[in-house]
């Protein structure tokens, strides 16, 4: 017997386990769901999409981004100001 592991939406999970069931030749035997994430966690990934849409527009040519030293150098004059 070979064995496949797939990736469900939550709002199609129901409907495509009662389909699978309907299979007399499938066998679920292990359902595994993913704690959500936490608020920290949230803000990280919207943080990093964020950043990767700012990438996307600076490959297309529609912005300008700032190259690390001049953001370091941005850093440290903020840290000598506080």
């Amino acid at each position: 017997m070979k064995q496949i592991t797939l990736t469900v939406p939550d709002a199609e999970f129901l409907s495509f386990m009662e389909l699978i069931k309907k299979f007399g030749f499938a066998q679920v035997k292990k359902i595994k769901t993913e704690p959500p994430l936490t608020e920290e966690e949230m803000r990280f990934v919207e943080g990093l999409k964020s950043a990767l849409r700012e990438v996307e527009l600076h490959q297309q040519g529609k912005i300008q981004l700032t190259d690390a030293r001049t953001f370091f150098e941005q850093l440290k004059a903020e840290q000598t100001t506080h």
